[in-house]
């Protein structure tokens, strides 16, 4: 632990040691009649709740404030240390439940956890407190063995409702991310604490309710359509405080001799109090807890819906048998079918025909074997007109896991397919007479190379450069001289295979990838052909032009292995034709 974090772990562990006395007081005082326990121990909630929230690092300070609580009361010293030992014994262990076994969210949003945080963090960690302090009570000679059992009953019960009672609202205000005044409920608040406390003070103090005269009192139940109130309209926090106002009122008339709870402890030993204090908070929060998780579950909902609503890509979603039940706004944009057109039929009424059986069996393969399914697929409007669309299929499953829906989102993407491809095209084709330029040509040389290992076969390069084509660009200019190289691109691809590939590498330079050859003829008699194309002269913008080439040959895998070296050969045979006096090949 750094030095930044000491004090502040130090005021916590203070305001922890504060707290937990003047819970420890409040209990004592209110939750004891007679001689007795307490039936009401709310420092146990207190401690749990810190712990949880701040880990085993508190401990030392329950010990340290449940130590001070004992002693506050004048008790024997092996009292104070057999209580205080039990208390905190009891809140690592309820930690350690919790922890361990309960994985639990402490902001309560689920039931089940606020029912694992009584049981695992209340009623079986009381049982080492219960034990404990009784024990250490009966060997200091406080009370005689024949009322031990009856103590400890009391002692487990109290820290129960402690824990039931004080936990759940601290972690519900600790771990709340919202505010707990919301303005538009503010006149409803007061509305609801008022008459909550005006029916409180009734039931439990005798008071009268102002505006209303009653022969006698109002029932206990009054106090639970308060408490539904709090719980299904105001969250868990203002429940959790109704709950805290009900029963310090209910104390306070076991305290007072008066109201509902008047002679209980004589009677019954505050049992009626407890089983109404235990019924009030899991009663409470669980209902303000269940009413939370439906706002939750509303609000995702709406939230659902509104982009269902606004969503630009296309939404559809069908039915077990495939039969569409519903669609959105961007559906209607992207096709061209009403809502009312496509409702009830199969999605297929898109179908462009572009795509084969085989296409659709293995998308209906992928959806019944994963339950999602996702690619292009080629669809077509309601005028007819064909799109491209990115479509992502999934599928909804009952708890038997069979299909009960399937949703498909889609977006239009013909003109991004398009543009992508344009750029891609550009990216490995020469801009003036779009064959493949020295990128194209190093991907397309290397699968030949990959395939004549293979296959043990032989291919060859021709490296071709045009002879006397400068003094073209220079008396023609170079519109001429760039038609003069386009026309010179036709002639040499109408010359070659489609397995074979003419590039240009720039300026008036061409290579030519010959695929498949057996002898070193094969490329001479294709060369030969290539000198001949290209003497005969080009009609171009009125003028005559006349040109020749020089070819350099390189042949794999006598002339090099790789790209580079065989380029080297085929440019340096290049030149030595230019040198034997251009127009031929070597």
């Amino acid at each position: 632990m750094n030095r930044g974090s000491v004090m502040p772990f130090i005021f916590r562990s203070a305001g922890l040691l504060v707290a937990y006395l003047v819970a420890a007081q409040f209990g004592m005082v209110f939750g004891t009649v007679g001689s007795s326990v307490t039936i009401f121990w709310p420092s146990a909630g207190i401690a749990l709740a810190a712990l949880l929230l701040g880990g085993v690092r508190y401990l030392p300070a329950v010990f340290v404030a449940a130590y001070l609580a004992a002693l506050s009361i004048d008790a024997p010293p092996i009292y104070a240390l057999g209580a205080s030992v039990g208390n905190t014994l009891e809140t690592y262990i309820g930690y350690s439940l919790l922890r361990h076994f309960g994985n639990i969210d402490l902001s309560l949003r689920k039931v089940p956890d606020l029912f694992l945080v009584i049981l695992l963090g209340g009623v079986i960690p009381s049982v080492a407190s219960a034990a404990l302090g009784p024990v250490t009570l009966l060997a200091a000679g406080v009370i005689t063995p024949d009322i031990l059992p009856v103590i400890m009953w009391r002692w487990w019960r109290a820290d129960v409702l402690g824990v039931a009672f004080i936990t759940p609202l601290i972690l519900v205000f600790a771990k709340s991310r919202f505010s707990f005044f919301k303005r538009d409920l503010a006149w409803e608040m007061l509305a609801l604490w008022s008459a909550s406390f005006f029916i409180g003070q009734n039931i439990f103090l005798g008071w009268a309710l102002p505006l209303v005269e009653l022969d006698q009192p109002l029932a206990l139940a009054w106090v639970f359509p308060a408490l539904f109130w709090a719980g299904l309209r105001t969250g868990r926090r203002n429940t959790g405080l109704i709950q805290l106002l009900f029963i310090s009122q209910a104390l306070a008339s076991a305290y007072l001799h008066t109201g509902y709870f008047a002679d209980d402890f004589v009677q019954y030993g505050l049992a009626n109090f407890w089983m109404f204090s235990m019924l009030l908070a899991v009663m409470g929060m669980a209902l303000a807890v269940l009413a939370s998780a439906q706002r939750r579950a509303m609000y995702r909902l709406a939230l659902n819906a509104k982009v269902f609503a606004v969503s630009n890509d296309g939404i559809v979603i069908t039915d077990a048998d495939n039969d569409i039940v519903e669609i959105n706004p961007a559906f209607t944009d992207l096709t061209g079918y009403a809502r009312g057109e496509v409702i009830g039929r199969n999605p297929r009424l898109l179908t462009s025909g572009r795509q084969s059986r085989e296409f659709y069996a293995d998308m209906w393969k992928s959806l019944v074997e994963f339950g999602h399914w996702q690619g292009e697929i080629w669809n077509r409007r309601k005028d007819g007109s064909l799109y491209l669309e990115k479509l992502s299929i999934h599928t909804l499953t009952d708890e038997n896991n069979k299909p009960i829906n399937r949703i498909g989102i889609f977006s239009d993407i013909t003109l991004s397919k398009a543009e992508q491809e344009t750029v891609a095209h550009q990216a490995q084709h020469d801009y003036l007479t779009n064959l493949p330029n020295r990128l194209l040509f190093r991907d397309r040389f290397n699968q030949q190379l990959a395939m004549s290992k293979r296959h043990a076969r032989k291919f060859a390069v021709i490296y071709l450069d045009l002879d006397q084509f400068k003094p073209v660009n220079d008396t023609l200019g170079h519109q001429t001289g760039d038609q003069l190289l386009v026309a010179v691109a036709e002639r040499l691809t109408s010359l070659v295979r489609e397995i074979d590939t003419v590039s240009r590498f720039g300026g008036d330079e061409f290579a030519i990838l010959v695929s498949e050859v057996i002898t070193r003829n094969d490329v001479s008699n294709l060369a030969e052909k290539i000198l001949v194309a290209l003497s005969e002269p080009f009609d171009i913008d009125d003028h005559v032009v006349s040109v020749t080439g020089s070819l350099g040959i390189a042949l794999y895998p006598d002339d090099g292995g790789d790209m580079e070296t065989i380029l080297s050969h085929a440019d340096a045979a290049m030149y030595q034709a230019k040198r034997r006096g251009c127009n031929t090949y070597c």
